[in-house]
């Protein structure tokens, strides 16, 4: 006789299949496995790297930035250097030689300087707006005057016109840099763009050799900015503020500017646009976004944003990469068109910002004007 717990083989078939499938359901209960993006113990935003996943579409064809910790770019945090309360301070350089940081209040019509490692601060009073500047290897500066470019001796005051600068037309100077050869290439600015919208400024170059000026963009513009050159002094960026374009475009010292490509646009819906910049080591491109709240590194490699410092002020006018260890960006700012509201509202508007760059990013040195 068979015992009474004896079980046929579709009895034992039946219960096995039962089992598996409490096995399988209890396992998959435990833990899910996390494929999210996660900020590791100790680990800061300044310190987190960006790491690639494929994202973005069906196929997850597009290869897209992702960074530990979400969102689509690592936020660094910014403090206030040096309270100086510019009107519309622009145009930071820093000086390798002197290890200074120089910069300009261009409705003050002041020429700034700072020494980080002594805290010293120094101002000159400027006989005219200028809208740019540059170091001269045989000292002193080049000015981007509103009468034209000249030569400028700060202890002295001592002022040596070299050449004028868009004569009969309602433009200025703005935004400029040498190259890395030596010579100065600098852009205009539409006095009344806001209003007429007419693209009359120009991209000039001053040649070391000569000190002649000619045009290098086969356009004009409303209002240049983004002048900066990469490492090798081959790729200059360049942009006319009110369209939200940058362009790169292929350069040589002896030539007009070529090969014009979109590197990069900010949104419909952002405010502002492109002001000054500057690019790092690594080729990345820092520019600040004028009347949008923040700077901004896009890669050189895509124009895709990777860095993000967000302001609690509206206009950061341009920035600049210095100090001791080449690590420090620098950032100026504007409240000239702040109301007095606004102002309350924006302490920090008009003031030096600074930051330490994260993961061994470092600035280029600065080129100075062979002439």
């Amino acid at each position: 006789a068979r015992s009474s717990n004896h079980m046929g083989s579709g009895e034992v078939l039946r219960r096995f299949v039962i089992l598996g499938m409490l096995c399988c359901a209890s396992a998959g209960a435990v833990s899910p496995v996390s494929h999210a993006p996660v900020l590791r113990a100790g680990e800061g935003a300044a310190d987190a790297k960006p790491e690639r996943s494929s994202v973005g579409s069906a196929d997850g064809s597009k290869d897209a930035l992702r960074l530990r910790g979400g969102g689509d770019a690592v936020q660094l945090e910014a403090k206030i250097e040096l309270t100086c309360e510019n009107l519309l301070g622009e145009a930071p350089m820093w000086h390798d030689g002197e290890q200074k940081l120089y910069w300009l209040d261009i409705n003050g019509k002041k020429l700034w300087s700072y020494s980080p490692s002594t805290s010293e601060m120094r101002n000159w009073d400027l006989p005219e707006v200028a809208g740019s500047f540059a170091f001269r290897e045989a000292g002193g500066f080049l000015m981007g005057f509103v009468s034209g470019l000249s030569w400028y001796d700060p202890e002295t005051g001592a002022v040596e016109k070299v050449c004028s600068y868009e004569e009969g037309l309602n433009t200025r100077p703005n935004d400029g840099k040498c190259d890395r050869q030596g010579n100065f290439v600098i852009g205009s600015y539409n006095n009344n763009h806001r209003q007429d919208q007419k693209n009359i400024a120009g991209l000039w170059r001053l040649a070391k050799h000569d000190l002649s000026l000619s045009e290098i963009l086969d356009y004009r513009f409303r209002c240049s900015n983004t002048i900066a050159f990469d490492g090798p002094g081959t790729t200059m960026y360049f942009c006319d503020t009110p369209t939200k374009q940058i362009f790169k475009f292929d350069y040589a010292p002896d030539r007009p500017l070529s090969n014009k490509q979109l590197f990069t646009e900010m949104s419909a819906e952002d405010a502002g646009g492109p002001d000054g910049a500057t690019v790092d080591s690594e080729g990345g491109v820092w520019v600040a976004q004028a009347g949008n709240w923040k700077v901004v590194r896009y890669r050189a490699s895509d124009g895709a944003v990777d860095y993000e410092v967000k302001l609690p002020l509206n206009n950061p006018t341009s920035c600049s990469i210095g100090g001791k260890d080449m690590d420090t960006l620098f950032i100026t700012t504007a409240r000239h068109r702040l109301s007095d509201q606004e102002r309350k509202e924006q302490p920090g508007a008009g003031q030096l910002w600074s930051l330490k760059l994260p993961n061994g990013i470092k600035g280029l040195p600065e080129p100075r004007l062979a002439a």
